[in-house]
């Protein structure tokens, strides 16, 4: 598949075909990056990462890593149990 390069400002700019956009799920705003090896363009979206959530980083947690508590010799000074 091929595409015309256009110019845009200073710059050129490149259409991505709609069937190629939707194969990378790339939308308006998708950033990517360029790279030039021995001649060869490549554009490559970046994907973030997403924070994983609360539940699934205790999901992975593991009885076994439990510690136990620090301090086991009673309260010390005016705390409420």
């Amino acid at each position: 598949m091929a595409t015309t390069l256009q110019k845009w400002g200073n710059s050129l700019g490149i259409r991505v075909p709609k069937t190629i956009a939707e194969q990378l799920h790339l939308t308006t705003g998708t950033t990517v990056e360029f790279e030039t090896t021995a001649g060869v363009l490549t554009i490559r979206p970046i994907r973030r990462r997403r924070k994983p959530k609360l539940s699934a980083l205790l999901s992975e947690f593991k009885p076994r890593h439990r510690q136990g508590e620090l301090h086991t010799d009673g309260p010390r000074g005016a705390e409420l149990l």
